[in-house]
């Protein structure tokens, strides 16, 4: 059994549609973070750090989603969700892949946790908004999402002519965008997010 310890929304999402566009059995267990569900012994025990996602099969559990979408892409070749092992598309689709996780979320996150995450939920405790701190997040995410906008124009998906594990990740990452209303300032971006948004995996996993 694959049971998915997930809470959206959160990168837990990203685990949730990589299980659903490979037509994965699973079973979802919800972390409630609101309620503290992290912070309980059981949790702590699959993840150390209490945060979500976490992956459990019956061979072993794994954290992080971006290793939850690469391990699962190459457990199941068959859907060719990912290049060629050694070929140069695979290598573009790990800078992609890569690009989601170290450019695009923690510039992400520095907004959110200056603009949107509630004050009770602050960490540490009794932190304030900074609201320059977040005028960084969101300049860093329009460099990024510039960028994005140049590769993506004319082309639908990052990596050749098809749908891969590269666009789940950076398509979670313009989910974040979407989310947070940064994401309107570039159409060609929007226009992105908007045909991932459409695929029944994506509908599964997000709702």
């Amino acid at each position: 059994m694959t049971t998915l310890y997930e809470w959206p929304p959160t990168r837990s999402q990203r685990a949730r549609w990589v299980l659903e566009e490979l037509g994965l059995d699973y079973e979802s267990h919800p972390v409630n973070l609101m309620e503290g569900d992290q912070h309980a012994d059981t949790y702590r025990a699959i993840h150390p750090l209490g945060v979500v996602p976490a992956l459990a099969t019956d061979s072993y559990t794994l954290l992080e989603s971006a290793a939850i979408v690469l391990q699962l892409i190459d457990e199941n070749p068959q859907t060719n969700l990912a290049p060629a092992v050694g070929s140069a598309a695979r290598a573009i689709y790990y800078q992609w892949c890569i690009f989601a996780c170290a450019e695009l979320d923690p510039c992400l996150m520095m907004y959110f946790d200056n603009t949107l995450r509630p004050l009770e939920a602050m960490r540490p405790p009794g932190t304030a908004h900074d609201p320059g701190i977040a005028a960084r997040g969101r300049a860093d995410f329009a460099s990024r999402a510039e960028m994005l906008s140049k590769v993506l124009d004319g082309r639908d998906y990052l990596v050749g002519g098809s749908f891969s594990g590269a666009d789940i990740m950076v398509g979670h990452s313009c989910f974040m965008a979407t989310h947070m209303e940064l994401i309107g300032d570039y159409p060609v971006l929007e226009g992105y997010y908007r045909r991932l948004a459409q695929r029944p995996g994506h509908r599964k996993a997000y709702g």
